[in-house]
């Protein structure tokens, strides 16, 4: 896979991109905490074949991208995207968001929907205008604990298991050795959490969610697949099933007995679901 640099505001960024048979695009967003382009998609991109001309977008602050000191946020992050995709000359692409990187892609859609044909978002931010369990959310992102937990969870290789049983994978049968060993990598680099921390404190507003995308979900305009897992905590599927019917053109995918990283966890079942609906 191709790896393209690019410059956002003087900060590198790494985008990766498998070429394919057609000039029909796809771009990839992937998620918040410890997560990257490939971490998210890697799977995914290589199950998807070659008919798409493919990108995957190390978000500023994660991954191969630089990381400063900024206020991160989905305002921020949509003209990220939007800058980004100038660069690659991408007039309309179909648009693919996992968690923060749906939320992103939501409010991106919104904005710029002549530049999206269709949007997909798995476990999404944006489908409420209040975090389940917001009050304390809200306090658990603005205390020292926040960081403290990703010193913990970097203790050992068992508690990156556990975390990943716990939130993000149904089966516990499915995490590889290897995804221990690349979350327990991930978790130890410089800064592993500093664009996440500075995300939540901004979105996780007094009484709700800064930008309250699920106001608007209404409003758009394009296909739209809402694809979550049936046990995922942080995004539970009642939100889905509620997005489902405000959003005009829509499609749900529910996955059965998937937590957070449902296209992680059962990659084959998700590409599926995504060639289905962009064909």
């Amino acid at each position: 896979m191709e790896k393209i640099k690019l410059t956002y505001k003087s900060y590198g960024i790494t985008v990766y991109h498998k070429e394919g048979d057609t000039s029909e695009k796809i771009v990839f967003v992937h998620g918040g905490a410890l997560d990257n382009a490939m971490m998210s998609w890697k799977e995914v991109i290589e199950l998807m074949g070659n008919k798409y001309d493919i990108y995957a977008v190390d978000m500023l602050g994660f991954g191969e991208s630089d990381k400063p000191d900024i206020q991160y946020s989905i305002p921020m992050y949509v003209e990220f995207l939007y800058d980004v995709l100038r660069q690659l000359n991408i007039e309309k692409t179909n648009l693919v968001g996992l968690s923060m990187g749906g939320g992103i892609s939501i409010a991106f859609s919104l904005k710029y929907p002549e530049l999206v044909d269709k949007l997909t978002i798995i476990g999404s931010l944006g489908l409420y205008s209040r975090m389940p369990f917001h009050r304390f959310n809200r306090w658990f992102v603005n205390s020292r604990f926040n960081a403290k937990s990703y010193e913990w969870i970097g203790k050992s290789r068992a508690l990156v298991k556990w975390t990943i049983n716990s939130s993000l994978f149904g089966d516990k049968n499915k995490i590889s050795d290897k995804l221990v060993d690349d979350l327990y990598k991930l978790v130890h680099e410089p800064n592993c959490n500093k664009a996440w921390e500075s995300f939540q404190c901004y979105e996780l507003g007094k009484e709700g969610m800064t930008t309250d995308l699920a106001a608007h979900l209404s409003d758009l305009a394009m296909p739209v697949l809402i694809v979550n897992g049936e046990k995922d905590s942080g995004v539970p599927v009642k939100y889905a099933i509620a997005a489902s019917k405000v959003i005009k053109n829509s499609r749900l995918h529910v996955m059965k007995g998937c937590k957070h990283w449902s296209q992680k966890e059962r990659p084959e079942e998700f590409v599926q679901a995504l060639k289905d609906f962009l064909r």
